[in-house]
């Protein structure tokens, strides 16, 4: 066919080129917005069909009513190649069209060429292929084009570095793509030249493109992310008020009295009630029978199916059809229930977690048949008169007290995570004295932040930092170093914004609750907010009850006296409340300043939906902060950001705030993620509880009003908030806090429980092995006013704590695990008083305390060490830390080979073993110094011809791999 025919033969398809879209710079990622008319030659029509010339041709382009030069942009159309005039290279020159990008127009025949992007077909070998290119020397290519058959092309313009004038180097292709094949595109090429500001777009054929070649074009694109030019949902803008479940019919037509108890009564209840019934399924209780149906939908149901197809019941008469069909439709009509008739169960329990604290006789010498003596010469105090009655009974005769180096090393560890100095004043090992300490609040503030699952990042897979977690930390540290009663402790952590005049200190005590993960990449709000509940309800239920709450979540426990009905209870205490940065700052100025900034960015975001919804975007229209502030004109976006820059310079914290029940008004700045929780307070305070089946969000059953679990007795009716709760949870004739809290500070000291299952006081877990000692403590503790050193003390001062480490060979016999502890328990050191211990003897450590987070190289203590989700300090994740993602109530002490490969040839450890040679000088005095005690004539003849041979660093790189440096002895 000749070149030089110019006539181009179209057909009619569909038009989509009159409406097509185009981004401006200053709009919202990927708004679409009405520009201006396509420029065309003769050689395009809008119902577009395109022909070829001979020759290079652009007939048809279109300028972007504003120029961009963001980031990134991506372009979409849809092509079809009519096969009838598809030429296959070699035997024909094959085929070429482009779509190019570019910052000028040209005319009919500019080439478009020289580094400008340019996505299309063109031959590669012996066939046509999809290809992207900036020119003949940069261009990559992908599968090969087949003719009559329609693509979907996605491609990617960005740049590397996002500044306005450098430019576009990098571009990327997809062939009829996947909405989750964002980060895998079929082909990439780079160009460090190229255009840095986008004006135009255009489609060129070439001279391989001839007039019978037909090429159909449509529903062409531009937008600044993935989501939009896929199609894909993306946040909308009030998610929080979109009905997640199909709403019932307004007017029910059966009553649960009159219609379904009596055909429950006569078919079911013989076999399905109370707890034994049969096979585990209860027809009395309304929790139970929603496991076994679809609210609303009684196909879906379970309890329909076993009724329409005859399995039940087994015996007797089947029921009706009409009786069927009531059963049906009272599943669609939402299950109606009469609690008068049939009440909500209260569970009776006789496990020994669930009685009340008594406070237990303290064993004497004339109990246990022993003589006064030989007590006295034991029993220090209570906690001895407890374990020696053990120790009768099972025929054991504990180990002599450790010597006073031992001791004193098993205190400074123990209490401080770092060994002993050498006294300089005889009270220095005092217990008064190590408790009073700034090093005690510095390491036992760790146990604590591995229970609150503490860490300075967001989590998933975005994990965004929170700037001012920080002050959490150092919360919990001053709580230990102060000495702050456990029931302020706790109440201040579970309702610190909801306590009268709440202060600074109380409202950073809420990171606790805040220290859930959140998900900033979650579309759905409904899902985000429940992640979050779920995450604070079965930490809370763990850290203060220590029970499994978590297993109630879909349906009732299994094992334990709690049912989904008390989960979806005790969630309720939390659902009208979120994390948030509070500003500690009681200050009008501040709360001007915030509403200034949530002001303007919802006159943008209106502004946003009203354009998107002129546009015809599908209700509910979704916006991310990303396209309010891009949709921002200049002076709107300068504003912005001022405001938000004196926001930032204002003292925040990561806490938990519910504004419907806070005692006072707080000051709430932004935490920027993609897909933020909802900042409406009115919205907040609307949210009520409700049991959500099988733990679907979607499956959202009655609401529920917040309560604890009913073993425990019911709340009263009257509205609960988390400072109720908080005052339950300290309420002395609640039987699990004080004694989950007391053991927990037994299991700090001794590395293992009186419940050696600390997270789990149920019937699953093991029972105490001291339970007399176990409630002992607990009534001390209450009796004590909350008193945490208190119990510190008892225990410090016990000859239990004292007792010599050596074996027994009788005593293994009978007591093997040393259970009743007949001795001490060596136990390794955790993995941040490994690092600090090693920091301490080489001279390194750095004491500063407070503020916020440093980098993984500082010499600060471990507990200042940056926390972020996926990128904890390497010897944590070497040594077991807890990974601030659950609680983590007990770490394990794991062997892997890394371990030791790390203690002898990381960095970090051949610094230290240089600095304590060049600190100590000779190996009596580094011995002296890391194991505080006297070195022994074999270790001095063996360390110091080590020193002779390979220097002292090696001999010091000796000692801090010894297993008496690792462990509390």
């Amino acid at each position: 066919m000749t070149a030089r025919l110019k006539h181009l033969h179209s057909k009619i398809i569909t038009c989509l080129l009159g409406c097509l879209p185009l981004i401006l710079e200053n709009s919202g990622a990927g708004q679409e917005v009405p520009s201006g008319h396509w420029k065309r030659n003769g050689l395009a029509i809008e119902r577009f069909t395109i022909n070829g010339t001979g020759g290079r041709n652009n007939p048809l382009r279109k300028p972007l009513q504003s120029p961009f030069s963001g980031g990134e942009i991506f372009v979409r159309f849809n092509l079809r190649y009519d096969l009838r005039g598809l030429d296959s290279p070699p035997e024909a020159s094959g085929e070429f069209f482009v779509l190019w990008l570019d910052e000028n127009e040209g005319t009919d025949g500019s080439p478009h060429a020289a580094n400008i992007p340019n996505i299309g077909i063109h031959v590669q070998g012996n066939q046509n292929r999809f290809m992207i290119r900036y020119n003949s020397t940069n261009q990559k290519f992908a599968e090969p084009l087949q003719g009559n058959r329609d693509y979907a092309i996605v491609a990617r313009l960005w740049k590397s570095s996002p500044e306005k004038t450098e430019p576009f180097d990098q571009l990327s292709l997809w062939i009829d793509p996947e909405g989750t094949q964002e980060l895998n595109p079929d082909v990439s090429v780079q160009n460090s030249k190229s255009i840095s500001t986008l004006k135009w777009i255009g489609f060129a054929t070439g001279g391989k493109t001839e007039i019978e070649d037909q090429i159909d074009l449509w529903d062409i694109r531009i937008a600044k992310s993935w989501r939009e030019i896929m199609d894909l949902p993306v946040e909308p803008a009030d998610p929080n008020y979109a009905p997640y479940m199909e709403k019932p019919p307004a007017k029910k037509t059966l009553s649960f009295r009159q219609h379904i108890h009596p055909i429950l009564s006569k078919h079911c209840y013989s076999c399905h009630t109370g707890e034994d019934a049969e096979g585990g399924v209860r027809l009395d209780t309304l929790e139970e029978v929603l496991q076994h149906v679809s609210l609303l939908r009684h196909a879906d149901s379970q309890l329909y199916k076993v009724l329409i197809n005859g399995t039940m019941p087994p015996e007797g008469s089947s029921l009706s059809s009409l009786e069927i069909q009531l059963i049906a439709t009272w599943i669609d009509e939402g299950l109606d229930w009469d609690l008068d008739l049939l009440p909500v169960p209260i569970p009776v329990s006789d496990h020994w977690a669930f009685q009340p604290i008594k406070r237990p006789t303290i064993p004497t010498a004339s109990t246990l048949e022993q003589s006064p003596n030989a007590f006295s010469r034991w029993v220090s105090n209570p906690i001895d008169a407890f374990i020696a009655a053990k120790h009768a009974t099972a025929g054991l005769t504990p180990n002599a007290p450790a010597d006073t180096s031992t001791l004193q090393r098993r205190l400074s560890l123990n209490l401080h995570g770092l060994p002993p100095q050498i006294a300089r004043q005889p009270n220095a090992f005092t217990i008064d004295n190590m408790l009073a300490d700034p090093d005690y609040g510095q390491h036992f503030a760790r146990h604590w932040l591995d229970i609150a699952r503490w860490a300075e990042s967001n989590g998933h897979q975005h994990n965004r930092d929170r700037t001012h977690a920080w002050r959490y930390r150092d919360w919990v540290i001053s709580s230990f170093a102060n000495g702050i009663p456990f029931d302020q402790f706790l109440r201040e952590q579970i309702a610190g914004d909801e306590l009268p005049h709440s202060s600074p200190s109380q409202l950073i005590a809420t990171g606790f609750l805040a220290a859930a993960r959140y998900s900033g990449n979650e579309l759905d709000k409904q899902i985000q907010r429940n992640d979050i509940l779920v995450d604070i309800t079965n930490t809370t239920t763990s850290a203060f009850l220590g029970l499994t709450f978590e297993c109630a979540q879909c349906h009732s426990h299994k094992f334990d006296p709690i049912s989904i009905r008390d989960y979806y209870r005790f969630q309720a205490y939390f659902i009208s409340g979120q994390p948030q940065n509070l500003v500690l700052r009681d200050d009008e100025n501040a709360t001007q300043l915030a509403e200034k900034r949530w002001d303007l960015f919802k006159e943008v975001e209106q502004r946003l939906l009203r354009t998107r919804r002129k546009q015809g975007y599908p209700e509910p229209i979704q916006v991310t902060p990303t396209n309010v502030v891009a949709q921002m004109r200049p002076d709107e976006r300068a504003t912005f950001k001022r405001l938000n820059e004196q926001l930032s310079s204002l003292e925040q914290t990561w806490g938990f705030y519910s504004p419907s029940t806070a005692s006072k008004r707080l000051t709430v700045a932004p935490h920027e993620m993609r897909w933020q929780l909802p900042h409406d307070p009115s919205l907040l305070a609307k949210l009520r509880g409700a049991i959500l089946i099988r733990g679907d969000l979607r499956s959202r059953g009655p609401e529920v009003r917040a309560g604890w679990p009913l073993v425990f007795g019911a709340a009263s009716p009257e509205i609960q908030t988390r400072l109720k709760l908080a005052n339950w949870l300290t309420d002395k004739q609640n039987p699990l806090t004080a004694r989950v809290w007391v053991n927990r500070i037994w299991q700090w000291h001794f590395g293992r429980g009186l419940v050696e299952t600390s997270n789990d006081f149920g019937t699953q877990g093991k029972p105490p092995s001291h339970p007399g000692l176990l409630d002992f403590l607990a009534s001390e503790l209450i009796e004590h006013a909350w008193d945490t050193q208190h119990i510190q003390k008892l225990i410090l001062a016990s000859s239990t704590y004292q007792l010599a480490s050596h074996d027994s060979a009788k005593n293994s016999r009978i007591d093997p695990e040393n259970q009743l502890y007949w001795r001490w328990t060596p136990h390794r050191l955790q993995a941040e008083a490994i690092r600090d211990s090693i920091l301490k003897v080489s001279g390194q450590l750095d004491h500063r305390s407070g503020g916020p987070s440093d980098s993984h190289d500082s010499k600060r203590r471990s507990i200042y060490l940056t926390q972020k989700r996926d990128n904890l300090p390497e010897q944590q994740v070497l040594f077991d830390s807890a990974n601030g993602i659950i609680t983590c109530a007990r770490r394990r002490t794991s062997t892997t080979a890394l371990q030791p490969l790390w203690l002898l040839n990381s960095s970090f450890i051949q610094l230290a073993a240089k600095k304590f040679a060049e600190r100590t000088g000779n190996v009596e005095t580094a011995i002296q110094t890391a194991l505080h005690r006297e070195a022994t004539q074999d270790e001095l003849q063996l360390l110091e011809q080590l020193a002779k041979e390979h220097g002292l660093s090696s001999a010091c790189l000796a000692i801090l791999n010894s297993s008496e440096f690792l462990y509390i002895p």
